[in-house]
Protein backbone atom coordinates (compact mmCIF):
# COMPACT_ATOMS: atom_id res chain seq x y z
CA UNK A 1 0.00 0.00 0.00
CA UNK A 2 2.78 2.49 0.83
CA UNK A 3 4.42 2.19 -2.58
CA UNK A 4 1.03 2.78 -4.17
CA UNK A 5 0.51 5.98 -2.14
CA UNK A 6 3.97 7.28 -2.89
CA UNK A 7 3.63 6.61 -6.60
CA UNK A 8 0.91 9.24 -6.63
CA UNK A 9 1.42 12.99 -6.58
CA UNK A 10 0.77 14.45 -3.14
CA UNK A 11 -0.23 18.00 -2.17
CA UNK A 12 0.28 19.16 1.40
CA UNK A 13 -1.96 21.71 3.10
CA UNK A 14 -0.28 24.31 5.31
CA UNK A 15 -1.46 22.63 8.52
CA UNK A 16 0.31 19.44 7.43
CA UNK A 17 3.64 21.27 7.37
CA UNK A 18 3.53 22.92 10.82
CA UNK A 19 5.28 20.07 12.63
CA UNK A 20 9.05 19.76 12.49
CA UNK A 21 9.08 15.95 12.09
CA UNK A 22 6.57 16.12 9.26
CA UNK A 23 8.96 18.42 7.41
CA UNK A 24 11.81 16.01 8.17
CA UNK A 25 9.81 13.05 6.84
CA UNK A 26 8.87 14.93 3.68
CA UNK A 27 12.48 15.95 3.10
CA UNK A 28 13.86 12.46 3.65
CA UNK A 29 11.23 10.79 1.46
CA UNK A 30 11.83 13.38 -1.28
CA UNK A 31 15.62 12.99 -0.99
CA UNK A 32 15.40 9.26 -1.74
CA UNK A 33 12.93 9.83 -4.58
CA UNK A 34 10.05 8.14 -2.77
CA UNK A 35 7.85 11.24 -2.65
CA UNK A 36 7.28 14.25 -4.85
CA UNK A 37 5.56 16.78 -2.59
CA UNK A 38 3.62 19.79 -3.85
CA UNK A 39 1.94 22.84 -2.33
CA UNK A 40 0.82 26.27 -3.42
CA UNK A 41 2.72 29.53 -3.11
CA UNK A 42 0.10 30.61 -0.60
CA UNK A 43 0.90 27.54 1.50
CA UNK A 44 4.50 28.73 1.68
CA UNK A 45 3.43 32.21 2.78
CA UNK A 46 1.15 30.74 5.46
CA UNK A 47 3.87 28.33 6.65
CA UNK A 48 6.43 31.12 7.00
CA UNK A 49 3.97 33.20 9.03
CA UNK A 50 2.96 30.37 11.35
CA UNK A 51 6.51 29.17 12.01
CA UNK A 52 7.72 32.73 12.58
CA UNK A 53 5.00 33.32 15.20
CA UNK A 54 5.97 30.04 16.88
CA UNK A 55 9.62 31.05 16.99
CA UNK A 56 10.69 28.30 14.59
CA UNK A 57 13.19 29.45 12.02
CA UNK A 58 13.52 26.42 9.74
CA UNK A 59 10.85 27.34 7.19
CA UNK A 60 13.27 28.90 4.71
CA UNK A 61 15.70 25.98 4.85
CA UNK A 62 12.88 23.48 4.37
CA UNK A 63 11.27 25.43 1.53
CA UNK A 64 14.63 25.89 -0.18
CA UNK A 65 15.28 22.13 -0.17
CA UNK A 66 11.81 21.57 -1.62
CA UNK A 67 11.69 24.46 -4.10
CA UNK A 68 10.28 22.22 -6.85
CA UNK A 69 7.20 21.61 -4.68
CA UNK A 70 5.88 25.17 -5.07
CA UNK A 71 3.05 25.66 -7.55
CA UNK A 72 1.29 28.80 -8.74
CA UNK A 73 -2.15 27.68 -9.90
CA UNK A 74 -3.56 30.02 -12.49
CA UNK A 75 -7.07 31.42 -12.91
CA UNK A 76 -8.07 28.60 -15.28
CA UNK A 77 -7.30 26.02 -12.59
CA UNK A 78 -9.22 27.97 -9.96
CA UNK A 79 -12.15 28.29 -12.35
CA UNK A 80 -12.49 24.48 -12.45
CA UNK A 81 -13.39 24.42 -8.75
CA UNK A 82 -17.01 24.91 -7.75
CA UNK A 83 -16.32 27.30 -4.92
CA UNK A 84 -19.77 27.06 -3.37
CA UNK A 85 -19.05 23.44 -2.42
CA UNK A 86 -16.15 24.36 -0.15
CA UNK A 87 -16.77 25.85 3.28
CA UNK A 88 -13.60 27.95 3.44
CA UNK A 89 -12.83 29.75 0.20
CA UNK A 90 -9.40 30.54 1.62
CA UNK A 91 -8.43 26.88 1.26
CA UNK A 92 -9.18 26.62 -2.44
CA UNK A 93 -5.51 27.22 -3.24
CA UNK A 94 -4.81 23.71 -1.91
CA UNK A 95 -7.35 22.11 -4.26
CA UNK A 96 -6.06 24.27 -7.12
CA UNK A 97 -2.49 23.15 -6.37
CA UNK A 98 -3.64 19.53 -6.44
CA UNK A 99 -5.29 20.04 -9.83
CA UNK A 100 -2.24 21.88 -11.16
CA UNK A 101 0.08 19.09 -9.97
CA UNK A 102 -2.27 16.42 -11.30
CA UNK A 103 -2.15 15.03 -7.78
CA UNK A 104 -4.41 12.35 -6.40
CA UNK A 105 -3.89 13.03 -2.68
CA UNK A 106 -4.28 16.04 -0.41
CA UNK A 107 -2.67 15.66 3.01
CA UNK A 108 -4.41 17.85 5.60
CA UNK A 109 -5.69 17.73 9.14
CA UNK A 110 -8.57 19.96 8.08
CA UNK A 111 -11.15 17.39 6.98
CA UNK A 112 -14.03 19.81 7.50
CA UNK A 113 -12.83 22.18 4.79
CA UNK A 114 -11.91 19.38 2.38
CA UNK A 115 -14.94 17.07 2.25
CA UNK A 116 -14.23 13.84 0.40
CA UNK A 117 -17.50 14.11 -1.52
CA UNK A 118 -16.28 17.38 -3.08
CA UNK A 119 -12.74 16.10 -3.73
CA UNK A 120 -13.76 12.80 -5.40
CA UNK A 121 -15.04 14.41 -8.63
CA UNK A 122 -11.51 15.78 -9.12
CA UNK A 123 -9.96 12.36 -8.51
CA UNK A 124 -8.61 13.52 -5.15
CA UNK A 125 -8.45 11.64 -1.87
CA UNK A 126 -7.84 13.26 1.50
CA UNK A 127 -5.48 11.80 4.09
CA UNK A 128 -4.75 13.10 7.56
CA UNK A 129 -1.08 13.82 8.19
CA UNK A 130 -0.82 10.94 10.65
CA UNK A 131 -2.76 8.58 8.37
CA UNK A 132 -0.57 9.36 5.38
CA UNK A 133 2.76 8.89 7.16
CA UNK A 134 1.53 5.79 8.99
CA UNK A 135 0.92 4.26 5.56
CA UNK A 136 4.25 5.23 4.00
CA UNK A 137 6.65 5.00 6.94
CA UNK A 138 7.95 1.57 5.98
CA UNK A 139 9.77 3.27 3.10
CA UNK A 140 11.93 5.23 5.54
CA UNK A 141 11.63 3.80 9.06
CA UNK A 142 14.78 5.45 10.47
CA UNK A 143 13.51 9.00 9.96
CA UNK A 144 12.41 9.62 13.55
CA UNK A 145 12.03 7.98 16.92
CA UNK A 146 8.71 6.94 18.37
CA UNK A 147 8.96 9.81 20.89
CA UNK A 148 9.62 12.34 18.11
CA UNK A 149 6.51 11.20 16.29
CA UNK A 150 4.34 11.11 19.41
CA UNK A 151 5.51 14.60 20.36
CA UNK A 152 4.56 15.78 16.86
CA UNK A 153 1.01 14.46 17.23
CA UNK A 154 1.50 11.46 14.95
CA UNK A 155 0.41 8.52 17.15
CA UNK A 156 -0.54 6.16 14.30
CA UNK A 157 2.80 6.82 12.63
CA UNK A 158 4.63 6.20 15.93
CA UNK A 159 2.77 2.90 16.40
CA UNK A 160 3.56 1.89 12.82
CA UNK A 161 7.24 2.70 13.39
CA UNK A 162 7.34 0.25 16.30
CA UNK A 163 5.58 -2.41 14.17
CA UNK A 164 8.09 -1.96 11.36
CA UNK A 165 11.13 -2.01 13.63
CA UNK A 166 9.76 -5.07 15.38
CA UNK A 167 9.38 -6.85 12.04
CA UNK A 168 12.97 -6.09 11.11
CA UNK A 169 14.67 -7.01 14.37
Amino acid sequence: MSQDLLSKRVVFDTNALFRFWVRVLITELADVGALQPFWSERTEVELRQVLRTRGQNDAEAFLKTQSSARLSPGPATLARIRVEKFRDQGDLHVVAAALEAQASIIVTDNARDFPSKHLRPFGLARYSVDGFFAEVLDILPQAATQQDLLHSGLPRTAKRLIEIRGDRE
